[in-house]
């Protein structure tokens, strides 16, 4: 019945969405800033409204830790679908998301993570992570947060994957601070059962900020050790 209820909201939110790309398109030719602020403000509401239909009850851990007069470079593990919808539901600034090039397939979707300045990447392709990397360097000089998860695909186990350290190159080139994110216990919302989305508990965890000024060289390299070592110790303690 739940993932019924998502499904006509999803129908709902598709038809409701053709005359607010209009009004995305006219904010768009003024204020580009305030045309994804406007975008985000209606996806957190409808994020906020599948968190309560599909049952989730979920506690948010150190949202206070995220700067909000800095663009920052989030770094998370990633268990689910729902950690999208959990994590844009709370993230206090501006944010684009990178994310898998399949999701375009998807119109209303894609549309609405083109408002939100969300970049879609081919995983096996170099020139595809070079101009996601290039991209996300222009919004972090814009004040729009970036959004990544370096495992590259979904991975419900207790041990995360190796983070692709060309994720990192984003902190490095524009000295953001790095937000590191962890989830837990998203994939029983969905994954563990699908196509059924089912009640469950889950929580995300924003980290301390890590600074990267001041590093050597030689550390900047193995960011993503750093970074998977922290998000691990992270989701150790809160499972």
């Amino acid at each position: 019945m739940r993932t019924v209820l998502i499904l006509i909201t999803l129908i709902i939110i598709s038809i409701l969405s053709i005359p607010l790309y209009l009004v995305e398109f006219i904010i768009g030719r003024f204020n580009p800033h305030l045309k994804h602020a406007f975008a985000q403000t209606l996806v957190r509401i409808v994020f906020k409204m599948w968190l309560w239909i599909s049952g989730t009850k979920y506690t948010v851990y150190g949202l206070d830790k995220v700067p909000t007069d800095e663009p920052v470079l989030y770094i998370t593990n990633h268990r689910s679908f729902f950690d999208i919808i959990l994590s844009y539901a709370y993230v206090p600034t501006l944010t684009a998301y990178v994310s898998k090039a399949s999701i375009k397939k998807f119109p209303c979707i894609a549309q609405w993570m083109y408002f939100l300045s969300c970049m879609f990447l081919e995983r096996d392709d170099i020139k595809s992570g070079m101009q996601m990397i290039k991209d996300s360097v222009s919004l972090i000089k814009q004040g729009i947060s970036v959004y990544i998860s370096p495992e590259g695909t979904r991975n419900p186990t207790d041990t995360l994957l190796p983070f692709k350290e060309g994720s990192f190159k984003i902190a490095t080139i524009t000295n953001c601070k790095i937000i590191p994110v962890c989830y837990t216990n998203t994939e029983n919302i969905f994954e563990t059962h699908f196509p059924w989305v089912r009640k469950t508990t889950a929580t995300i965890e924003f980290g301390d900020p890590v600074d990267i000024t001041g590093m050597s060289r030689e550390d900047k390299k193995f960011l993503g050790v750093k970074l998977r070592e922290i998000i691990q110790k992270m989701y150790d303690e809160r499972r």
